[in-house]
């Protein structure tokens, strides 16, 4: 790590430090898949599922070397929607993908963190439903697949892919709604009017 970086705090643990991986691979990917060769499509790929990799292991070592923070707990599910969310334009931009499954997933993501945020402010937290997860992985398979874009080694990756979408969009709509359901549960009801 550069030695200014090493300086900051929150930076001075490894999970922390994967996260901000996840992040400094975005730009790499923005300019690096929209050259449409088919060996910097794979070579794109690869580092988004090594980017996914970091997802869990950031997480592991925060729970192994009790280095979790409040920061990280935030910062985390900000890289990787920033991530997912940089590689699903990137493919709708490519007509690799149609724009407006694109945009649903994007929007829904937006959505569900903003429920978040005001929960927080509101004192209670919104917890990641299993469906969420299921929903995480769809996307994630579908879009390492789509980048790859044919077939290799016998697989079907752009039939692999555009299936794993369009499960990951029917799930996702099913998480966001279950994800306002629980927000509606748990806001705090406001005094009446006059009290």
């Amino acid at each position: 790590m550069p030695p200014a970086l090493s300086k900051v705090p929150w930076l001075a643990n490894l999970p922390n430090q994967l996260t901000l991986g996840r992040i400094l691979a975005i730009p790499l990917l923005l300019f690096v898949y929209p050259l449409g060769f088919q060996a910097t499509n794979i070579i794109c790929a690869l580092i988004f599922a090594l980017a996914g990799v970091t997802d869990i292991l950031d997480g592991y070592f925060a729970r192994l070397y009790k280095q979790e923070s409040r920061l990280g707990a935030l910062l985390d599910p900000v890289a990787d929607k920033m991530l997912s969310g940089a590689c699903l334009i990137l493919l709708a931009d490519s007509q690799a993908l149609p724009a407006w499954i694109c945009g649903f997933l994007l929007c829904r993501d937006i959505a569900v963190s903003g429920l978040r945020m005001i929960a927080l402010e509101d004192g209670y937290t919104i917890k990641v439903s299993a469906f969420g997860k299921v929903k995480t992985i769809l996307q994630d398979v579908a879009i390492f697949s789509l980048m790859i874009g044919q077939d290799m080694f016998d697989i079907p990756f752009r039939i692999t892919g555009m299936g794993c979408i369009w499960l990951a969009l029917a799930v996702s709509l099913y998480s966001g709604y279950l994800y306002f359901e629980e927000f509606l549960d748990q806001a705090p009801t406001p005094p009446p009017e006059g009290s």
